[in-house]
C-alpha cells in the first residue's frame, strides 16, 4: 500500500482554515466593541436589567470567537506543516534514490 497525498490541496486547505480563522478575528473584534457597554441600552434596560446580561453575553461571544480564532490558526499550522513534510519526505527518499551506492564487484 503507497501512501501518497496532494501537497497542492493540503496547502490549500490550510489557507482556508486560516482564512476561516481570521474571518472568527473580525467578528471578535467587532462584537467586542460592545463589551461593557450594556448600560448604553437605556435607563429602562438597566431596570430590567439587560444591561448585565447583554455584557455578559458579549463577554461569552468574544471568548468563544478568540477559542475558534486560536483553533482555525492551530489547525491550518497543521495542515502547513504536514504539507511541508510530504514535501521534504518526497525529497528526501528522491535525494537518496539518486544517490545509490554501487556494488563493487
Amino acid at each position: 500500500m503507497a501512501l501518497e497525498a496532494d501537497r497542492g490541496a493540503i496547502q490549500q486547505a490550510a489557507a482556508g482554515w486560516a482564512g476561516i480563522g481570521q474571518e472568527l478575528g473580525f467578528a471578535r473584534l467587532h462584537v467586542g466593541y460592545g463589551e461593557g457597554k450594556g448600560h448604553e441600552f437605556g435607563w429602562y434596560a438597566q431596570r430590567a436589567s439587560i444591561d448585565s446580561e447583554h455584557n455578559t453575553f458579549i463577554t461569552a461571544m468574544t471568548a468563544a470567537l478568540e477559542a475558534g480564532e486560536q483553533q482555525m490558526a492551530a489547525l491550518a499550522g497543521m495542515l502547513a506543516q504536514m504539507a511541508e513534510e510530504f514535501g521534504a519526505k518526497d525529497a528526501d527518499v528522491a535525494d537518496r534514490f539518486h544517490q545509490l551506492e554501487t556494488p563493487h564487484g
